[in-house]
């Protein structure tokens, strides 16, 4: 299993880390680059103010937006350039942006995405945090969030696996499993296992997917820790910068009714948290 086809959202204009990290991803792997610009018509952003507080203006929101997608669409040229990566292509589509990122991400082996910048942009479209987990539950594909602000001179070298045993966590660690076998370090973190998932199917929680992995030819080091006095979060994210971790591969929490997501309460936080990439599967 590799990465051959991977989309990256560049709707963003602070997202060039981002693209970069993709690019050097795709890179990695020989992998076919796709960059997206999902413009979202006004009267989808608003259906219930649309035709009744707003004008109706489509000529100049869809100009708009055709300016930021073509400032989106030279950096992505630049980080394809910059990464050597020239088997790649741009889109522009139109539509709502869940569901077009969902069809974008179903024909690719993953999807990147940049944390939402709530309190940085007045781009309404895309300033849900939870859009990431939204979209990895949607698509049943893997989504890598890249923080907002940082630098990351890597991705996949130091990774850390949120491990419960949970059917969300093992698609986590199988969607990951390109970058696991090239990793220099991969760390299996078990937090509070006696409440887990995986009771009774390992004497040693962790052992059973340590193993698996080891099968595949990833290294990989067992620990496990009880938080007293912190929540889960807090917990795993204060080992992934012990560890230095350059990328979480954790499982995305959550159920779809219709149309409505509900997210678990640790799936959300660390969309809103994160420090480093993350890589969220269903």
């Amino acid at each position: 299993m590799s990465y051959k086809s991977i989309v990256v959202s560049a709707h963003s204009l602070h997202n060039q880390r981002t693209l970069n990290t993709a690019a050097s991803v795709a890179a990695q792997f020989d992998a076919h680059l796709s960059g997206s610009f999902v413009y979202e018509p006004i009267y989808l952003r608003y259906p219930m103010a649309y035709g009744v507080y707003l004008p109706p203006d489509l000529d100049k929101d869809r100009s708009k937006a055709e300016k930021r997608a073509s400032v989106a669409k030279t950096a992505f040229e630049k980080a394809c350039e910059s990464y050597g990566v020239n088997n790649n292509d741009w889109q522009f589509a139109k539509g709502e942006t869940l569901s077009t990122l969902d069809l974008q991400a179903r024909c690719a082996d993953v999807i990147f995405l940049t944390q939402a910048e709530i309190e940085r942009t007045t781009d309404s479209q895309h300033n849900d945090p939870d859009l990431p987990a939204k979209l990895a539950i949607a698509s049943a594909r893997p989504v890598i969030t890249v923080p907002c602000v940082g630098e990351f001179k890597t991705l996949g070298k130091r990774i850390l696996v949120a491990w419960n045993g949970s059917r969300e966590a093992t698609r986590a660690v199988r969607e990951a499993l390109p970058l696991l076998r090239t990793a220099d370090q991969v760390v299996i973190l078990t937090i509070n296992p006696k409440t887990s998932d995986y009771r009774g199917l390992a004497e040693e929680p962790g052992a059973d997917i340590a193993r698996y992995l080891a099968r595949h030819g990833v290294n990989v080091e067992v620990t496990q820790t009880v938080h007293e006095g912190s929540n889960v979060t807090d917990t795993l994210l204060s080992r992934a910068a012990d560890l230095s971790a350059d990328l979480i591969c954790m499982g995305a929490y959550g159920h779809s009714r219709l149309r409505e997501l509900a997210l678990g309460g640790v799936t959300r936080k660390i969309m809103r948290q994160m420090p480093v990439p993350v890589l969220l599967a269903h």
